[in-house]
This record gives structure tokens, sequence and C-alpha cells, in this order.
């Protein structure tokens, strides 16, 4: 058996290790004003991906103003100083490129998909987009209200509603726990509030800027030193990180909502991607919920019965994260759900992991990283990322090793340190 598990561990990470060669080996540099730039150019596409990453999270929103950073985003490609939002994208389209800007709890982001013939477009308008918006009143008011929709439409969707009260239990008061479109406060958010943020956060010794794909390192390299050259350096931390507090008890919130089905997410507090271990609580979720032979489906739908949706996650994130598992099942099931859930916890804690499951949760992992990361959209946005987490760009060759080398003791230890307090969020149908 253990030869086996060998045999299915060499063959995965060889699978991995060519398709993370495919392309040559990403090369970074930093330009004097700071900014971060990663260069991985692959001949077998004419697709490039422009990726622009700052390291502004949801602990540089002010407390009163949760939503201020979406709304920003939101205004990036709505126009700048220089060329209305209209002009933008109808310039970007003529060279058959798209482009959008979003946020996660602990970054911002814009990027760019354009043919490699239309770089220097895209990232002329990137540039522009990042360091010169125009933050127009009657635009800000437009995305106000847009917001607000998107916000009302989160609260109503099961799953981001459960997550969100989940969220809210674990972290308290610290901004993992708030909705990240912001709620009643992006009223009160003033253009001079926008005005402000940006000139204090959007500053290029936060930012990285990954290009992958059909264009040369001399050429993107020319392009982005004379595009970002004279963006201004600033802080690169302007604001203090908020501690998040101990989860002292397990706790249980329960919501009740419009739904036919009961909503569960149990989980519980897990490390950041720099802590130790990472690597053992990603074989863990693997290992829970990693495709249909994991021990959450088979357990709750195969061999109970008793469940309709399951599935485990644990984000990537800066601070302190979450490993957890969502559940949709009858509210009648819903005690015999928990204490399944709590069983499966409690196992991975006390009792050894076969070797051969092992494998497999180690061959899952690796086998979804390389997919993952096979489209150029998806490689520069990790190469940024991983450069935005301290982790560097060689972090896409060490992973495959760090994760083979977890063993089924780095298991049991991690679970049992880690399965001890819990939230459990709940939506029930009402009535």
């Amino acid at each position: 058996m253990r030869c086996c598990r060998t045999l299915i561990l060499i063959f995965t990470v060889v699978l991995f290790a060519r398709t993370v060669s495919a392309a040559d080996s990403p090369k970074r540099l930093t330009l004097p004003n700071g900014l971060r730039v990663v260069l991985k150019p692959s001949w077998s596409t004419d697709v490039v991906a422009i990726e622009l990453l700052l390291g502004i999270s949801a602990e540089d929103e002010p407390s009163n103003q949760n939503g201020l950073r979406y709304l920003c985003q939101r205004l990036l490609l709505r126009g700048s100083e220089h060329t209305g939002g209209a002009a933008m994208s109808e310039r970007l389209a003529s060279v058959g490129g798209v482009a959008d800007a979003t946020v996660g709890l602990d970054y911002v982001e814009i990027y760019a998909l354009v043919p490699a013939d239309g770089f220097e477009v895209a990232l002329e308008i990137l540039a522009d987009a990042v360091q010169h918006p125009a933050l127009a009143p009657s635009e800000i008011n437009r995305q106000r209200i847009q917001i607000q929709d998107f916000a009302r439409a989160a609260r109503q969707e099961p799953f981001q509603e459960t997550y969100l009260a989940f969220r809210e239990s674990l972290y308290g008061n610290h901004p993992y726990g708030a909705l990240t479109f912001g709620g009643g406060s992006i009223d009160a958010i003033e253009r001079d509030d926008i005005v402000a943020f940006h000139r204090r956060h959007y500053v290029p010794n936060r930012a990285v800027l990954a290009i992958c794909g059909g264009v040369g390192e001399a050429r993107a390299l020319r392009c982005a030193r004379k595009l970002f050259d004279e963006w201004e350096e600033g802080n690169p931390r302007a604001s203090e990180t908020r501690s998040i507090s101990e989860l002292r008890t397990s706790e249980i919130c329960v919501r009740e909502r419009p739904l036919r089905r009961a909503h569960i997410i149990l989980g519980f507090p897990a490390p950041a991607a720099d802590k130790t271990g990472y690597y053992a609580a990603q074989v863990i979720d693997a290992v829970i919920g990693g495709g249909f032979t994991a021990r959450l489906p088979y357990k709750l739908r195969e061999e109970l019965g008793i469940a309709y949706t399951t599935s485990s996650f644990y984000p990537t994130l800066a601070s302190d994260s979450h490993l957890a598992v969502y559940v949709v099942t009858e509210p009648y099931h819903l005690s015999a759900v928990k204490a399944a859930i709590i069983e499966l916890f409690r196992e991975l804690a006390e009792e050894p992991l076969p070797e051969e499951e092992l494998a497999r949760a180690q061959s899952y992992l690796l086998g979804s990283y390389a997919l993952s990361h096979q489209r150029m959209r998806e490689q520069a946005y990790a190469l940024a990322w991983y450069e935005i987490l301290g982790l560097g760009v060689t972090f896409e060759g060490r992973y495959a090793e760090a994760i083979s080398a977890v063993t089924a003791d780095d298991v049991q230890t991690t679970a049992s340190l880690l399965f001890r307090k819990f939230v459990l969020a709940i939506a029930l149908p009402e009535g």
C-alpha cells in the first residue's frame, strides 16, 4: 500500500511539474517606486493576461465606511482624468480586450485579457484607470445604487447569507466578518472620502503587476516602466493591523429566512498562508470535501442520505483563515448532520489517516492546483497574489513539494489543534 501511495504521488508531482514548467519560469523585478513586476511569457498562446493587485485589505477601510474599497474599485474603469468610461471600453474592445475590477478580503484587483497585439493599449488603460480615476460624482451616485442592489441580493442568496453569519460569529468586529459590498454605510461615503482613500492607499509600493502570456519580457517591461514609473510612492502600510480575537467558546448562529431547506456552515479557525499547519490543513480540506469520494459527501449523501449538497472550503488569507463545511439538508435532519460533521472532524483529530487516503487527498490537491493554473488569467492572478502574501514567485514550484511532504502525523497533529471550538451558522426556513 505504501508503494502504491508513492507511485501515485510521483505520477501526480511529475504531472504537476510538467504543467508548471510548460511556460518559462516567472521573473520578478521592482521598479524604483516600489512596484513589483512579475513577468511570465508563454509563446504557446497569443493571449496576454495583465493583473494588477494592490494589498489594500478590508482592514484599511474605516470601520464606519464598510464598502469603500468596493466603491472605489467599481469607479476605476468608469473613466479617468484623461478618458471617459465609454471611451475606455470602446478602445479596449477595439483591440479585442476585456477588463474588470473587483476586491478580495486582502486585496483590490484590476485586470485585463487581450490579444498580444493589443497589449500596450490594455496596459495603458489599466495604468490610467488606477493612477488617475475621474471619480465623477454622477458615477459615484450610480455605483452606490448598484452596490446596494448587490448587497441585498447577496443577503438573499442562501449560501452567502449563511457564510456571512458564520464570518460575523467567527471574526466579530474584525473586517473579515463584514460584507465586502458594504451596506447602509455606502450612502454616507462622499467623493472626498473616496479621493482621500485612493490617494492614501493606491500607491505602487503596495502593488504587484503580473503579466503572463504571449508577450516577451523586454516588451512587457519597457511598457510597464513607461506607464508606471511616474506613479508616486506612498506608505506601504498606512493603517494598523487589527487583531482577530480568539474563539473562546463554540458558537451557534441561527437565522430564519424564506427558504425550503436548511443551509449549514460549520467551521473552525485555521492558519494563514504563511503559518505552521497551512499545508496540512489543505490536505484536511481535501480529505473532508475534495471530490465525490471524500469523507463528507460519502458520509452524508451516500451512507446516511441526509444531505442534498455538501462541500468544504479553506480560503487562503493573509490573516487567520477558516476551514469549514457547507451542507444543504432538510430541517429535521439538522441534529444528525451536525453530529455526523463533528464525528468526521473528531476522527481526523484522534485516528491516524490511512496512507491511501492521504495519497488521494494530495493527488486531488495537486491536480486541482494544476488545472486551476491552465489559463493565463489564473496564472497572472496567482503570481500577483503570492507576492501580496509574501510567498514569492517561486511558491508555484514549492507548493507541490510542501503538499507532498505532508504526513499522516502532520494531519492528525494539525486536526487535533484546529478542531476544538467551532462556529455553526444555520439558515432555517421561516415558520
